[in-house]
């Protein structure tokens, strides 16, 4: 940390702060309502609640003080309060306050949770000590003493609906410092526990009555103070109470607090800090809430083996201090709540995650070949369970059982990426695609049939879950550093016991985690070198096997909405076609045989059609490669819509696509360059998100014809398919007539989509020209973010320097965008020049960054 004031320490110095300022009004009010002559019917105090009664008060936060009396309706109190608050809200002091006696306020806490917690938060500013002394003793004898478990069940009521309402999730891409997930808020209700139970006001209490370890409490108040110096940083950057840590608030503040750009950017490492100690604030508050209720002799009860025992239905440990001397009990333990199908006892699980961070017992467990074998069954084990977590492998990892066994995995947690499409950080995401592959081979077939029916045959599951929980451990080295990641996991596969080559397999998974997600999203499947590069990398089909799950369950996890059913289907038809060549074989010879077997197969369909001339010509017409792209079904479809369609107009069909979330758009018109720049323009006008096109040439006597398919979702605000078609068709007719210009066209887009207008991270913008992707094309990959008019541009700008485009595929990730597009020169080859190259990166670059900057400044 490099600037900045403490965190706690401004908190409280604010408190203290108003203290005086109050304290001082209210003696200049109390004096000046006495000379008038006017007394008490009793005793009064100013008491501070809320986060002004526990001393740290947030710079622009709400101040909350109740005026406690004898009597409420005494004139003299209303009259202080009135002396005492006109002053503040003339200076702008966002105050509020209640009027209560002690009883009023006794009988209130009974029924509400929030007056409730004022009897643990208040504090005396001014006025009568003695009245605080009979509201601490009736709140000790009237409400926590008598109903101290309904005060838990209420406190741990509202700590949920909070969640709820502000994210119940600790790793919100922005999450609110306060009210969120291990924000102060949870700290709070930690806190309220351990003083309703046990009385603890301080350090000492904490550690005295067993609430916390001395590690724990040190491990709390860091977390305090990092939290408490975020939300003083958002409060002073906007001049007013703000707690939600946003993108543009997070790249400063971890400026501010001194994170610099190293392997990861500084602002991935401050949030890997922030969600670290957020996450040991919302676990100590989840584990607080069990600790502090008290506990009675169980009343059935059962020994089942080595310290473990069943009793009033739950699994617990006999004696929880033998885990520090038999370190493998806590994997027996686990293993024995499987066998029963019971809930693990709260207790156990609190004596578990307490010794789990101890390093001395972690080295003692790493050496327990016990211990080994217990975790790597676990790690297998695909059972529904009757865990918190509802899995076994989310159970392991909440309680720090994971981290402890793989002390790899730590530098994982917390760990994120700074953009909008990774919802979790790298080890919650690590878990989660692990449980998503394990409800696979549980046969969970709702969504990816194919690879729920791979998963259930595959023979060695081990590797393939060891390999999907140790994904990211390359993360930890920055961004593509899968191979690294893989090396590491195969040494973490051989020290937990795996043969050689059940490790090697674990690490080249890991290596190569992404490569069939960008074949499958960015390269054209059907180009013959594409695919043999795929099989070159996969050589059999039990690793393909294996790669397909790993892929599926890590892409599915990014977020709920990764996965969409065309990337779905775009990585099971990259499957099949890999595994039918791995079993077929390839070359020249065999891609001629499958374009001529989908040619006879679409014209046999054709019997009793008319127009059998018109359909055959599609068939001959036709470029190879559109057969390679398509199947029969497809081609039957396409061929009779160019035989309806009229000669010399603009042909659109709108129809259903290769998903349920995809809809097919084929144009038809006649061939001339820069076609795709005019149907993105048109396609924009009408909230159209393409996410391929094959862009065709039909080989015509009469003329070369464009036979354009796309892959685009539909806004919201779409008409019917057949009236889009019209609308489509008229706006293309115009396009291409110049009767009205792109630009125009794309400023009708109707609303603008979130990502155009959410802040966020920034994405750095480049371009790669590769020559060795394809037989034919030259292709050319652009990253950069995503804007409106994006895809419009790059197609321009690849017209006007001369350049066809054959194939194109879109993938957007969140605001960033790969988009991919297969180019050939104007005689049909590849682009060789490497000053025409150069040019070609330099000039679509600089109109990239030319539409970004138009777009931030309006």
């Amino acid at each position: 940390m490099r600037r900045g004031d403490p965190g706690v320490m401004t908190a409280r110095s604010h408190a203290r702060a108003l203290d005086g300022l109050l304290s001082a009004l209210y003696c200049a009010a109390d004096a000046a309502i006495r000379t008038a002559g006017r007394e008490p019917r009793g005793r009064v105090a100013l008491v501070a609640v809320g986060g002004y009664g526990r001393s740290t008060l947030g710079l622009n936060s709400d101040v909350d003080v109740v005026f406690l009396c004898d009597d409420s309706d005494d004139p003299f109190v209303g009259a202080l309060a009135e002396g005492l608050l006109y002053p503040l809200w003339d200076l702008g002091v966002d105050i509020g306050h209640a009027v209560r006696s002690v009883d009023e306020t006794l009988s209130l806490a009974r029924d509400d949770i929030s007056t409730t917690t004022t009897l643990i938060d208040f504090r005396r500013v001014a006025g009568s000590g003695s009245l605080l002394d009979d509201l601490e003793r009736g709140a000790r004898e009237q409400v926590f003493e008598p109903h101290l478990v309904a005060f838990l069940n209420a406190l741990e009521q509202d700590t949920a609906a909070r969640h709820r309402r502000f994210g119940g999730s600790l790793y919100l891409l922005e999450p609110d410092v306060k009210q969120g997930r291990g924000g102060l808020r949870d700290l709070d209700v930690a806190e309220w526990a351990a003083r309703a139970r046990w009385g603890a006001r301080n350090e000492q209490d904490y550690v005295r009555t067993g609430a916390l370890l001395a590690r724990e409490l040190r491990e709390l108040e860091s977390a305090r103070e990092l939290l408490w110096r975020v939300r003083n940083l958002l409060h002073l950057r906007a001049g007013r109470q703000q707690d939600r840590l946003t993108f543009g608030d997070q790249e400063d503040i971890a400026q501010e607090l001194g994170f610099v750009d190293g392997v990861s950017l500084g602002v991935e490492q401050f949030m890997q800090a922030y969600y670290r100690h957020a996450r040991i604030v919302a676990l100590t508050a989840e584990r607080m809430l069990e600790r502090a209720r008290p506990r009675g002799r169980a009343a059935t009860f059962r020994k089942l083996a080595h310290g473990i025992i069943l009793a009033d239905g739950a699994i617990t440990l006999e004696n929880p201090q033998r885990l520090d001397e038999d370190p493998a009990l806590a994997f027996r333990f686990y293993r024995q709540a499987l066998r029963y199908h019971r809930r693990p006892d709260h207790s156990a699980l609190d004596a578990i995650a307490r010794i789990a961070p101890d390093k001395r017992w972690r080295l003692r467990l790493q050496d327990s070949e016990e211990a080994t074998q217990l975790f790597l069954s676990l790690i297998k084990n695909i059972d529904e369970t009757a865990f918190r977590s509802a899995s076994t492998i989310g159970e392991l990892y909440e309680v720090g059982l994971v981290s402890a066994m793989i002390p790899e995995f730590d530098p994982l947690v917390g760990r994120v990426y700074h953009d909008v499409f990774h919802v979790y950080t790298a080890d919650v995401h690590a878990v989660k695609a692990l449980e998503h592959l394990q409800a696979l081979t549980r046969g969970d077939a709702r969504v990816h049939s194919l690879a729920a029916r791979l998963a259930a045959e595959a023979p060695r599951r081990l590797p393939l879950f060891l390999a999907v929980l140790l994904h990211s451990l390359g993360r930890m080295r920055g961004r593509g550093q899968e191979e690294q990641g893989g090396r590491i996991a195969e040494s973490v596969a051989i020290r937990l016991g795996l043969s050689a080559v059940d490790a090697q397999h674990v690490g080249w998974l890991v290596s190569n985690q992404q490569a069939l997600y960008r074949w499958a999203t960015q390269r054209d499947i059907h180009d013959p070198r594409g695919l043999t590069e795929v099989v070159r990398m996969v050589e059999t089909p039990e690793r393909l096997r294996d790669l397909f799950l790993c892929t599926v369950a890590i892409v599915s996890t990014i977020n709920p909405k990764a996965m969409t059913s065309w990337k779905a289907r775009a990585l099971e038809d990259l499957y099949l076609s890999t595994l039918a060549e791995l079993e077929m074989g390839g070359g020249p010879a065999q891609t001629e045989s499958r374009v001529l077997e989908v040619k006879l197969q679409a014209v046999v369909g054709f019997a009793g059609d008319a127009g059998q001339e018109e359909l055959q010509s599609f068939i001959d017409e036709m470029p190879d490669r559109y057969f390679l792209a398509n199947p029969v079904d497809v081609v039957r479809r396409h061929a009779r819509i160019a035989r309806d369609r009229e000669e010399g107009l603009v042909t659109v069909r709108v129809g259903p696509g290769p998903t349920e979330d995809v809809e097919e758009v084929v144009v038809v018109c006649a061939d001339r360059p820069g076609l795709l720049a005019d149907f993105t323009a048109v396609f924009a006008a009408h909230d159209l998100s393409v996410l391929t096109a094959e862009i065709y040439t039909r080989r015509r006597e009469t003329g070369n014809e464009a036979f354009d398919v796309f892959s685009v979702k539909v806004g919201d605000n779409a008409p019917p398919l057949p009236r889009l078609a019209v609308a489509l068709r008229d706006d293309i007719a115009q396009r291409m007539t110049n009767r009205i210009s792109a630009q125009d066209l794309i400023a009708r887009q109707s609303t603008p989509p979130p990502w155009s207008v959410r802040p966020g991270p920034e994405v750095p913008t480049y371009i790669s020209v590769d020559n060795n992707a394809s037989l034919r094309y030259t292709v050319v990959d652009v990253f950069t973010r995503d804007r409106i008019g994006l895809l419009h541009e790059i197609a321009r700008t690849l017209h006007q320097l001369d350049l066809d485009i054959a194939v194109s595929k879109v993938n957007t990730e969140g605001q960033s965008v790969a988009d991919v597009f297969y180019v050939s020169d104007e005689h049909g080859n590849k682009v060789h020049d490497r000053e025409r190259l150069k040019r070609l990166e330099q000039v679509l670059r600089s109109r990239i960054l030319a539409l970004h900057a138009r777009a931030e400044a309006t």
